[in-house]
């Protein structure tokens, strides 16, 4: 694509970028949404996200999260690539926040921010050390993940 066709489109690098992180969390979550739907057990389902994570690093997740990676590059948050990290911060948070409830888990949205926490430190890990280290890295975090959702309230 020429810069002409490409600046038609977009005001700048930015928005394309926050353009490709929406995309991409579209996708995300509607992978998300088909493994929890195979999840019988609403109890089941906070924790049925650190298999998806497993999966989705074993098969796409090469450089730890693309979400995280671009913010970590963008100085300012008021450009449009923090508003789709926020975004999709948010919606995570949000989701993790519905399936704690869900599963009857004591202080749901406590307990959401905790599981982010986790999900956001394998990104930390997987750019750090390597993607060699996502498997270890997610397994650890579902050990702790399971300690929390078991774990009376805060």
């Amino acid at each position: 694509m020429s810069k002409p066709t490409l600046y038609a489109h977009f005001t700048g690098k930015s928005e394309l970028a926050a353009t490709a992180l929406r995309h991409r969390h579209d996708q995300a979550a509607a992978e998300l949404a088909d493994w929890l739907a195979g999840v019988a057990e609403p109890a089941d389902r906070p924790q049925a996200v650190f298999s998806w994570l497993a999966h989705r690093y074993e098969t796409k997740g090469r450089r730890g999260c693309a979400f995280l990676n671009a913010a970590a590059e963008t100085v300012d948050t008021e450009d449009p690539v923090h508003h789709a990290v926020r975004a999709e911060k948010r919606w995570l948070r949000e989701l993790l926040t519905t399936l704690c409830a869900e599963a009857g888990t004591a202080a749901p949205e406590l307990r959401a921010s905790q599981l982010l926490l986790l999900i956001d430190g394998v990104a930390g890990r997987v750019v750090v050390e390597g993607p060699q280290a996502a498997a270890r890295a997610v397994a650890d975090a579902a050990d702790a993940a399971a300690a929390l959702l078991a774990a009376g309230p805060s």
